[in-house]
C-alpha cells in the first residue's frame, strides 16, 4: 500500500519560497512558538508571528532566536521582553541538560542570565528595576499596583471579584480597558494580572498586550506578570521572596524569586516546567503559508484524523493515476496511527486543512518487504522504509513540499542507515524527485502490488525500489 502521490508536472520555473524552522514549547502553559532565526525587520517579524497564530491557534506568543551559545539571542515578535520565552530558549540552547547561559532579549538593555535546574525546570533572570518606586501604589485602589519593568509593564489587579462569571473575551475586553484607563496601552508591552487568593496559594488570570503587532491575549501563563506579583509581595513584606508558586491558568505553576532589601530591589528570577509540543518548518510561497511539523503522538494526529481533512486528502490523492486506488476512512485511519506507533510522521497544514504528509517505519515493521529487500542484501534492521507521501494537488503543485516532507524524514533517520523507497513504475514524478535527492534504483527488485480499484476490479500493477545510505 505504501507509495508516493503528488501532482506530476513539473514547473520550469521554481516558485520563490523562504523558509523558517521552529519549535513549539510550552513553558508553564503559555504556549510559545520560537522561529530559529533572527529576523530584524519587524514588519516581518508581525508578518511570520501572523501565519504562526494561523496555523497553530494555541500559540499565544512568538520569537525569532539565535541558539548558538556564544551569540544567544531572543528577539520578540513585537520587540517585547517575554520571561517565558527567554527560558524556553536557554532550555533549547542547554538540549534540556543543567547550566545556565547568558542571553540577548528584547526589550532589555543588559543581557540576562538563564538556565536549566538540576530539576529540568528552566529558568530566567527577569529585568526588574533596582528603584522600589517602580512599583507603584495606584491611589484610586491602593490594593493594587503598577509595576514597571524593562520591556512591559503590569498592572497588579487583587480585585478578582470584577472577573467572576465572565468568558476570556469579556476579561480581554475589560482587561484592556484598564490599561487604556491607566494609560498603559501606549506602552510597547502591558497587563493586567488577575490575582487570586485559594487554598493551594496564589493564581493570576494574565491578560497581555503588545503594541507594535497589536495582539491582545488572555495568556495561559505569563512570567513577567508573574514576577510583578513577584515584586508587589516583596515590597509589602518589606524583605525577599524565595520560590514563592504562582499557579498559571494552565494549572502549572511558575515560582517567582526576587532579592529585597527594604530599599532596593535586586535579582530576580522565574523557574518552572518545560515542555517541547512540536518542531517544524514554516515555509511562505506565492500560492500562500504553509508548515511542515512531526507528529509525535496518538493525541496530536487525533485532531487531523478527527477534526481534519488527511483521511479525505489521502483517500482523494491515490484514487488517482498512477494508482487508482481506493480505501476504507478505517484503512487510512489505521495506516496514519502506526506511522505514529512505530515510525515517522510529518504533515504539512496552511492553517485551515491538511495538504500534504510523509512517513517512514523501520523496514523490520514491513515482513513482506522486509522478506524481499533480504534477497537484495538489504538489512532490515538498519532500513527505513519510506513509506506513504502525498501533497494536496489542488493548492500547492510545484512548491517544492513533496521534497521538503522527503527530506525532512531522511534528516530524522539514524545517520548510517538506507532509506528504501518503491513506487509504481510509471510513477515519472516520484522516481524524478528521489533521483534528484541520491536515492539508485535496485536492479531486479521489483514487486507486484494487488489492489482494489477506482473501478471497483482488483488489479496489478508492478513497484520498483530505489534506495539512498544516509
Amino acid at each position: 500500500m505504501k507509495k508516493i502521490m503528488f501532482e506530476q508536472r513539473r514547473s520550469e520555473k521554481q516558485i520563490r519560497r523562504n523558509t523558517y524552522q521552529f519549535v513549539n514549547i510550552r513553558p508553564g502553559g503559555n504556549d510559545t512558538g520560537l522561529v530559529q532565526e533572527i529576523i530584524a525587520d519587524p514588519l516581518k517579524r508581525k508578518e511570520i508571528n501572523n501565519e504562526m497564530m494561523q496555523m497553530f491557534p494555541n500559540i499565544e506568543q512568538v520569537g525569532f532566536v539565535n541558539l548558538n551559545i556564544e551569540e544567544l539571542e531572543l528577539m520578540m515578535a513585537g520587540g517585547e521582553f517575554c520571561g517565558n520565552a527567554t527560558r524556553s530558549t536557554a532550555y533549547l540552547a542547554l538540549n534540556g541538560q543543567p547550566g545556565e547561559v547568558a542571553i540577548k532579549v528584547s526589550g532589555v538593555k543588559d543581557k540576562l542570565r538563564a538556565g536549566v535546574a538540576q530539576n529540568g525546570e528552566a529558568y530566567a533572570q527577569m529585568p526588574i528595576y533596582q528603584d522600589a518606586n517602580r512599583v507603584s501604589q495606584d491611589l484610586e485602589n491602593p490594593r493594587n499596583s503598577i509595576v514597571y519593568m524593562e520591556g512591559i509593564t503590569q498592572y497588579v489587579n487583587w480585585d478578582t471579584s470584577s472577573i467572576e462569571g465572565k468568558n476570556p473575551d469579556e476579561i480581554k475586553k475589560q482587561a484592556m480597558e484598564l490599561m487604556r484607563e491607566k494609560g498603559l496601552d501606549t506602552s510597547p508591552a502591558a497587563g493586567v494580572m488577575y490575582v487570586k487568593e485559594t487554598p493551594q496559594g496564589l493564581e493570576i488570570v494574565p491578560v497581555v498586550y503588545v503594541r507594535d503587532i497589536n495582539t491582545l491575549f488572555y495568556e495561559t501563563a505569563c512570567g513577567s506578570g508573574t514576577t510583578a506579583v513577584g515584586l508587589t509581595l516583596a515590597k509589602q513584606s518589606g524583605s525577599s521572596i524565595k520560590d514563592v508558586t504562582i499557579y498559571q491558568p494552565s494549572g502549572l505553576p511558575i515560582k517567582v524569586s526576587v532579592d529585597y532589601d527594604g530599599n532596593e530591589f535586586g535579582y530576580a528570577q522565574i523557574q518552572g516546567p518545560v515542555e517541547i509540543q512540536g518542531t517544524g518548518t514554516l515555509t511562505e510561497t506565492e500560492k500562500g503559508a504553509y508548515v511542515i511539523e512531526q507528529i509525535f503522538s496518538p493525541e496530536s494526529l487525533k485532531k487531523f484524523l478527527e477534526e481534519g481533512n488527511l483521511v479525505e486528502l489521502y483517500k482523494r490523492l491515490f484514487s488517482k493515476e498512477p494508482y487508482f486506488e481506493q480505501f476504507s476512512d478505517e484503512e487510512v485511519v489505521g495506516y496514519f496511527n502506526d506511522y505514529v506507533r512505530n515510525g515517522l510522521l510529518f504533515l504539512a497544514q496552511d492553517g485551515k486543512k491538511t495538504v500534504g504528509f510523509g512517513a517512514a517505519v523501520p523496514l523490520s515493521k514491513e515482513i513482506a518487504l522486509a522478506d524481499l529487500g533480504k534477497q537484495f542484501g538489504i538489512d532490515p534492521e538498519s532500513t527505513w522504509y519510506m513509506a506513504d507521501l502525498g501533497v494536496d494537488d489542488e493548492k500547492f503543485q510545484r512548491v517544492g513540499m513533496a521534497k521538503q516532507l522527503v527530506e525532512a524524514r531522511l534528516n530524522a533517520m539514524p545517520k548510517g542507515t538506507t532509506a528504501l523507497m518503491r513506487t509504481s513504475v510509471d510513477n515519472i514524478a516520484s522516481l524524478s524527485l528521489y533521483h534528484g535527492l541520491g536515492f539508485t534504483e535496485i536492479s531486479g527488485m521489483i514487486q507486484e502490488v494487488e489492489k482494489e480499484r477506482t473501478d471497483n476490479e482488483v488489479k496489478k500493477d508492478k513497484r520498483i525500489f530505489l534506495s539512498k545510505i544516509i
